[in-house]
C-alpha cells in the first residue's frame, strides 16, 4: 500500500508541472519579461547626437572650436647674456723714465685731457733750450745767406747748407718737446678710472701699461641669438633689458654679428644701454627682450597645439566637415596663453577634443569661447 502510494504522488506533481508549462505561463512570462529589460536596458546606450554648424544631427565626437580673429602683436626674442664696458682702453707710457706722480686716484672718474701720471723729465728742460738756442743760430746764418744770395755774394751750395741745417735744428727742438710732453701721461678719453697699474717711484719702459679706462655712461648688452631668429632682429631694434637686483631698462640694438659662436651655434648681438647714474657695472648678468616687429597672431591655449611628425608645430582647423593641420609659430608665449601666427582670419580652430581627430577625418564641431 505504501509503494502504491507513493506512486500515486509522484505522478500527481508530474501533471501539474506538465499543466502549467503547456499554460505558457513559464516560458512565455519568464521570455517576455527578460525581452523586455533587455530593450529598455539597451535604449539607454545609444551613441550621442550632436548638432554640427550646419543644423545636422549626427552621432560621434563633438569638437569645441573658435573663430579666429588676429590681432597685431609686437614678435619678441627672449636671450641672456653679460654687460660690458663701452669700452675698455689701456694707457701706456711712451717714454722711459721714472714714475714722480701719479695724479689721478683709481675708481674716480677722469676726463679726456686729465693726467694720470708725471715722469721724470731729466734734462729735458736743458736740452730744449740748447736746441731753441741752436735755431736761433741756424734761423739766422739761413737769413745771412739769403741776403747775400740777393747780391751774388753766396754760393748756391752755401744757400743749400744753411737751409738743411736750419731745417735740422726745427726738428730737433720738435723731438725735444714730443719727449718732454710725453713724460706726462694723460686720459685719451673720459670715463672711469678703473685701474692703475703702477707705483710712485717706478721706472717703466715705453710701451708699459699705466692705466685702464672704462666706458660706463653707455654699457654694451652681448647676447647669444639662435640662428633660426638672428634673421629678425635689425639694427636699432628696441630691448628691454632686465637685470637682476636693478630693474629694467630700454636700450637698442647696436650691433649683429655676422659669424657664430663655433661652441654655441648662437650669434652675439650687443645692445647699447644708457648708465649715466652708473648704477649698472660691467659683467652684470641680464636677460634681453628684443622687439622684432609687428605682426598678426591668435591667442589660444597650448594644449590646443599639436607636434607634426617633422617636429612642425601644428593646429587643427575645420574646413568642409574636416580636420585640416596647419603649420603655426609661436610669436609670444605667457603662462596660460600663446600667440600664434599662420592662422587665415575667419577659420574655425578646434580646441577641446582636437586631438581625437586626425588631419583628413571628419570632424563635427560646437563654436564656443576663445580657449
Amino acid at each position: 500500500m505504501k509503494l502504491k502510494s507513493s506512486y500515486l504522488l509522484a505522478g500527481a506533481v508530474a501533471l501539474a508541472v506538465a499543466g502549467w508549462m503547456l499554460s505558457g505561463d513559464l516560458f512565455g512570462k519568464a521570455d517576455g519579461t527578460a525581452l523586455q529589460d533587455s530593450a529598455s536596458a539597451t535604449s539607454t546606450i545609444t551613441a550621442p547626437t550632436v548638432t554640427t554648424e550646419s543644423g545636422s544631427p549626427e552621432k560621434g565626437l563633438l569638437v569645441s572650436a573658435v573663430e579666429v580673429k588676429n590681432q597685431p602683436i609686437t614678435r619678441i626674442i627672449r636671450a641672456s647674456g653679460v654687460s660690458k664696458a663701452k669700452f675698455e682702453m689701456t694707457v701706456s707710457a711712451k717714454a722711459d723714465g721714472q714714475i714722480i706722480s701719479l695724479d689721478a686716484i683709481e675708481g674716480n672718474d677722469v676726463a679726456a685731457g686729465d693726467v694720470l701720471v708725471r715722469l721724470d723729465t731729466g734734462t729735458l728742460a736743458e736740452q730744449i733750450n740748447a736746441a731753441k738756442a741752436n735755431l736761433e743760430v741756424a734761423k739766422r746764418r739761413r737769413e745771412v745767406t739769403e741776403r747775400l744770395a740777393k747780391e751774388n755774394f753766396s754760393a748756391p751750395l752755401e744757400q743749400a747748407e744753411r737751409a738743411a741745417a736750419y731745417a735740422t735744428a726745427k726738428v730737433n727742438l720738435r723731438k725735444l718737446e714730443e719727449q718732454l710732453s710725453d713724460t706726462v701721461i694723460v686720459a685719451p678719453v673720459s670715463g672711469l678710472l678703473e685701474t692703475l697699474h703702477v707705483e710712485k717711484g717706478e721706472r717703466v719702459r715705453r710701451d708699459t701699461a699705466t692705466a685702464t679706462i672704462l666706458g660706463l655712461d653707455v654699457l654694451s648688452v652681448v647676447v647669444a641669438v639662435p640662428q633660426n631668429e638672428v634673421s629678425r632682429i635689425k639694427i636699432a631694434s628696441k630691448v628691454k633689458v632686465q637685470i637682476a637686483g636693478n630693474g629694467s631698462r630700454h636700450g637698442t640694438v647696436s650691433k649683429i654679428a655676422s659669424k657664430s659662436n663655433p661652441a654655441t651655434r648662437t650669434f652675439d648681438v650687443t645692445i647699447d644701454l644708457p648708465n649715466q647714474d652708473r648704477k649698472l657695472r660691467a659683467g652684470m648678468s641680464v636677460e634681453a627682450t628684443i622687439d622684432a616687429g609687428i605682426l598678426q597672431a591668435f591667442a589660444m591655449s597650448p594644449a590646443h597645439l599639436s607636434v607634426a611628425e617633422n617636429s612642425i608645430l601644428t593646429a587643427k582647423i575645420a574646413v568642409d566637415g574636416k580636420a585640416v593641420a596647419l603649420p603655426v609659430e609661436v610669436v609670444r608665449a605667457g603662462a596660460e596663453t600663446v600667440f600664434v601666427s599662420g592662422l587665415p582670419d575667419g577659420a574655425i580652430l578646434l580646441t577641446v577634443g582636437q586631438g581625437f581627430v586626425e588631419d583628413g577625418g571628419a570632424v563635427n564641431y560646437k563654436l564656443a569661447s576663445a580657449s
